[in-house]
């Protein structure tokens, strides 16, 4: 479906409506009077209890009912309401991607095709990307492949890293010490996910950085920010608790190589670790989707969701690469248990108690819309009632 640009607003649907970034993508249109129409499956969702759509609704489970998600999306997009959609979420942003020959008759979706999609969410298919491309990685080996008996016979120096190609959170990550430990924490992760690769353990006091970037066709540069993890959770190595943004245009330059050599088009985020050994960036991993932590850089002045919904809809974006440095955000929740597993809880800097200031946000409150913050909270504590999600979010093992 192409569209011509106008002078009008067009309406969008925002798919995933549950999902942390959800709410710095409502307040980007709503400041631009975008008519936004907000659907999740879950009632009480962040995206659901802001003030800023036009409407809200909830559609049937993706996880566990996809077909019906899927049917249901294609009914609300056929009636032409929506010229706009946009999708937030790991599984949604999945789903669509794989599925959109379905909806694109009748609604612009700023996504890449599903095969350049699959380069980015696999992270096998990330690695060889980059060596292809010349871009630094942590060595990596493919059990899947190659076997686990041949990839134990190859490794020279231990712990490494072992690590599911699909998952978020750092969740499924182990570090087996010796071939017999690999052997066995390959067969137990094989059996949760769908796939492992092995690397080269990157020791985890080398900063870590996470480089988003907005891509037009032809791989053209449009928007582009750096931010770093000074803290995450779990303390091992895991999703951020508190981000800062960096001036790092050697980033910028890696991410755009990456995605422009794979046919990237879109929002891409690329992560970095600095290796203290030698003090050099290594990519470990691209999330093709807009990430839960986007809120530091749209607070920092890159507009991502407006341009991204500019490209939809057809017109010119003017390229920015300016933004605010030194702006902190924090994800609140996982930072206070970051607090209670830390080492460092007393020493780390910016002081874990610092609440307020004019160069920090928080990831989901804002005095603005204060309501998604009851909803997140909400929804967080009737997960703990359940033991599998309890130790989903808590990850107390580690992982």
């Amino acid at each position: 479906m192409t569209r011509m640009s106008d002078s009008r607003l067009d309406r969008c649907l925002l798919l995933g409506a549950d999902a942390n970034e959800s709410l710095p993508i409502l307040k980007s249109l709503g400041r631009r009077s975008v008519p936004v129409t907000a659907a999740a499956h879950k009632r009480i969702s962040v995206g659901l209890f802001s003030r800023r759509p036009e409407r809200k609704l909830r559609y049937p489970d993706p996880i566990a009912y996809p077909e019906d998600f899927l049917d249901w999306v294609e009914e609300q997009v056929r009636t032409g309401r929506y010229p706009v959609t946009l999708v937030c979420g790991e599984e949604v942003t999945a789903l669509i991607a794989r599925h959109r020959h379905r909806f694109d008759p009748h609604t612009v979706i700023p996504l890449v095709e599903h095969d350049t999609f699959q380069i980015c969410r696999d992270k096998a298919n990330t690695m060889r990307a980059a060596k292809r491309l010349g871009i630094e990685t942590p060595q990596t080996w493919f059990p899947d492949d190659d076997g686990i008996d041949s990839v134990a016979q190859q490794i020279e120096q231990w712990p490494v890293v072992l690590k599911p190609t699909r998952s978020n959170g750092a969740r499924g990550i182990r570090y087996p010490d010796g071939p017999a430990a690999l052997k066995r924490d390959y067969e137990a992760i094989r059996q949760e996910f769908s796939g492992v690769i092995v690397q080269e353990f990157v020791p985890h006091d080398g900063r870590q950085y996470k480089a988003e970037l907005l891509i037009g066709r032809g791989g053209r540069l449009l928007a582009a920010g750096v931010y770093d993890k000074p803290r995450f959770y779990p303390p091992s190595g895991g999703s951020s608790t508190l981000n800062s943004t960096v001036e790092r245009p050697d980033l910028i330059d890696l991410s755009h190589r990456l995605l422009k050599g794979i046919g990237w088009y879109g929002m891409g985020d690329c992560e970095f670790i600095e290796d203290p050994r030698d003090g050099r960036p290594r990519l470990m991993e691209v999330n093709p989707r807009f990430t839960r932590s986007i809120k530091i850089l749209v607070e920092a002045g890159l507009d991502f969701p407006w341009m991204l919904y500019q490209l939809a809809r057809g017109q010119d974006v003017t390229p920015s690469l300016d933004y605010r440095k030194g702006l902190y955000m924090r994800y609140l929740l996982s930072d206070c248990m970051w607090f209670l597993r830390s080492p460092e809880r007393f020493r780390t800097r910016p002081s874990f108690f610092k609440f307020f200031g004019r160069n920090q946000c928080g990831e989901i409150f804002d005095w603005t819309d204060p309501a998604p913050a009851l909803a997140h909270v909400l929804g967080k504590t009737m997960k703990l009632f359940d033991a599998r999600q309890r130790k989903f979010l808590l990850r107390m093992d580690g992982n």
